[in-house]
C-alpha cells in the first residue's frame, strides 16, 4: 500500500484556512493542546478495522474558544474515520470548548490490501485551524496483508468452521489469521513452516479431526508463532483472545516443533489417544504462555515433550487428565499467575472423573515421566496428584526441581524412590522474569544451576543437545534442570 500523499501543499492549506476562519474565538491566542502528537495503530490487518484510539483536545485558556475547522487532511481519500465529541464525520466547523476543558476524538481505520509480504506505513493527519493557528495530530498506522480463513460452515455446536483443503501448507510469506475453527479433515495434513505467524480471532482456533494430522516445523530460531489477530499494543499480555489448538481424538502423528503459543485459553488440548501406539503428539522447543485457563491439557492422551515451557496461566500451566502415558525430558512448568487468585497447582496428574450422575469413572495413568524438569510458581505447592487407587497411577519425578509445602495439612508423601528420584525441593530457581514468562535462568545461584542429571540429557542429544532457544547443553559440568541453559 502506498503512503497517502496529498494533493494540497502545505501553503495551499494555510492559505485556504487563513482566509476562511471566522472571528469567533473569545480565546485570542487560539492555541490548543493534545493529549499525543502522534495516534499509531501498530499493525493491523488489511480489510479488517482497527481498534478505536482516542486523545483529547484540551482548552488551556480561561477563555472559550472555538475550533474554526477540524478536517483530515486526506478527505474524502483518508481510510481513516474519526468522531469528534460523538459526532462522526471527515470534518468539522465552529467547535466551541470552554475555558480550561477537553473534549475527545476517537479515530479508527480500514486498509487495502497492499500485497506486501511486510507491514506498510499509512499516514494520515488531523488538522485543527483556531483562529489561524493551525495545528495537527499525525495519524499512523502499519497495514499487513494476510490469507484469511473464514467459516463456511455454521450448523455445529462447537461454533462456525471451514475444512481447509487437503494436505496443504502455510507458509511465512504473509501471516494466516483465522475466524471460527479452522478444521484439518479425516487422512489429511497441516503443515506450518518456520517462521509462520498463524492469528485466530476471538473464540476461533484449529482443530485437527480424527484421521487427521498438525505438523509444526519451526525452530528456536525461527518459531511459529500462534496468537491473536489483536496486535495492538494494549492486547500484547492479555489472556483469552482466541481459542486453543485442539487435537482430537484419533487425530495421527501430530508434531509441535519451535512453536510459541500465547495469549488464549487453552494452549494446545489433546484428547484421547484410543487404539494407536504412537503418541497423539511430540513437542519439541516449544513455548506455551499466558492462557487464560491451561498452557498443556491432555485427556486420556499420549504426549511426548521435549525443551518445552509450559507458562503462565489461569489455572494449570499443564492438567494431565483421565490417565494417559507421557514423557516429559528437559521441560519448565512455570505459573506465575498475576491476574487473579490461582488455586490450582502448575501440574496436575489425574486418572478419573465423576459423571453427572455421581458415577466414578477411572483410567489408567500408565506412566508419566519427567526427567531435569522444573515444577515451580508462586504457590507453595505447585504439583497435583489427583489419584484414584483403584487404577494404575504411575509416575516418576527424575532429578527434577518442584515446589512443595510439606507443612500442609496433607503434604505429598515424597519417600519411594520408585516415584521421586534425586528430586530437589523448594530451591528457588531464579528465573529472569517469570510474571513476564521468562523462565530461563536470572542466576549461577539458581536451584536448577548445573543439577541437571547427565544421563537424562544424554538420552537424546539429537533435541535435548540444545535448550528450547536454541544454546548447547550442557554448557558447564552438567546441565541445567529446565528447558533453559544458562551460559555463563
Amino acid at each position: 500500500m502506498k503512503i497517502l500523499r496529498w494533493a494540497l501543499p502545505v501553503l495551499a492549506i494555510l492559505a485556504l484556512f487563513s482566509t476562511s476562519c471566522k472571528k469567533d474565538i473569545l480565546n485570542p491566542d487560539g492555541v490548543l493542546t493534545f493529549s499525543a502528537d502522534t495516534v499509531i495503530f501498530d499493525t493491523i490487518f488489511t480489510t479488517v478495522g482497527s481498534a478505536t484510539r482516542q486523545f483529547k483536545i484540551y482548552n488551556p485558556s480561561k477563555d472559550e474558544v472555538t475550533i474554526s475547522s477540524i478536517m483530515l487532511a486526506g478527505g474524502q481519500q483518508s481510510k481513516y474515520r474519526m468522531n469528534v465529541d460523538g459526532v462522526a464525520g471527515i470534518s468539522f466547523s465552529n467547535i466551541s470548548i470552554p475555558g480550561k476543558d477537553s473534549l475527545f476524538v476517537f479515530v479508527d481505520v480500514t486498509l487495502d490490501p497492499n500485497n506486501l509480504t511486510q507491514p506498510a506505513i499509512v499516514a494520515d493527519s488531523i488538522i485543527f485551524n483556531t483562529n489561524g493557528n493551525i495545528q495537527d495530530v499525525d495519524l499512523v498506522a502499519f497495514g499487513w496483508d494476510a490469507d484469511f480463513t473464514y467459516p463456511n460452515v455454521f450448523d455445529n455446536p462447537i461454533g462456525p468452521y471451514r475444512f481447509l483443503d487437503c494436505n496443504i501448507t502455510w507458509t511465512s510469506a504473509e501471516p494466516h489469521v483465522i475466524y471460527g475453527w479452522a478444521v484439518v479433515p479425516d487422512g489429511c495434513t497441516l503443515t506450518i513452516e518456520a517462521g509462520t505467524r498463524v492469528y485466530s480471532h476471538k473464540g476461533s482456533g484449529i482443530i485437527v479431526d480424527e484421521g487427521g494430522t498438525l505438523i509444526v516445523n519451526g525452530t528456536p530460531q525461527n518459531q511459529v508463532i500462534f496468537a491473536s489477530d489483536r496486535l495492538d499494543d494494549f492486547y500484547e499480555d492479555q489472556a483469552g483472545q482466541w481459542n486453543t489448538i485442539w487435537l482430537y481424538a484419533g487425530s495421527l502423528n501430530n508434531e509441535i516443533h519451535g512453536a510459541l503459543i500465547k495469549n488464549g485459553n487453552i494452549g494446545v488440548r489433546v484428547d484421547s489417544l484410543a487404539a494407536n501406539s504412537n503418541p497423539n503428539l511430540l513437542m519439541t522447543n516449544t513455548i506455551i504462555e499466558n492462557m487464560a485457563g491451561i498452557s498443556l491439557l491432555s485427556i486420556e492422551a499420549t504426549i511426548e515433550a521435549y525443551n518445552c515451557v509450559f507458562g503462565n496461566a489461569g489455572q494449570y500451566s499443564a492438567a494431565l487428565t483421565r490417565g494417559g502415558r507421557y514423557d516429559f525430558y528437559h521441560c519448565t512448568f512455570g505459573n506465575y499467575w498475576v491476574n487473579g487468585n490461582r488455586q490450582t497447582p502448575a501440574l496436575l496428574l489425574n486418572n478419573w472423573i465423576e459423571a453427572n450422575d455421581g458415577t466414578i469413572y477411572t483410567y489408567d495413568l500408565q506412566r508419566a515421566y519427567f526427567g531435569n524438569c522444573i515444577i515451580y510458581g508462586n504457590n507453595q505447592t505447585e504439583l497435583g496428584l489427583d489419584r484414584d487407587i483403584s487404577a494404575p497411577f504411575n509416575f516418576k519425578f527424575d532429578n527434577c526441581l518442584m515446589r512443595i509445602n510439606f507443612n500442609d495439612d496433607k503434604p505429598i508423601n515424597v519417600s519411594n524412590s520408585s516415584e521421586f528420584s534425586a528430586t530437589i525441593y523448594n530451591q528457588n530457581p531464579f528465573f529472569v522474569d517469570p510474571s513476564e514468562n521468562n523462565f530461563a535462568l536470572d542466576s549461577n545461584i539458581s536451584g536448577a544451576f548445573n543439577k541437571g542429571a547427565i544421563g537424562i540429557t544424554n538420552f537424546d542429544l539429537g533435541i535435548l543437545g540444545n535448550d528450547v532457544i536454541g544454546n548447547p547443553r550442557p554448557f558447564g559440568s552438567n546441565p541445567d534442570i529446565g528447558a533453559y541453559e544458562r551460559q555463563e
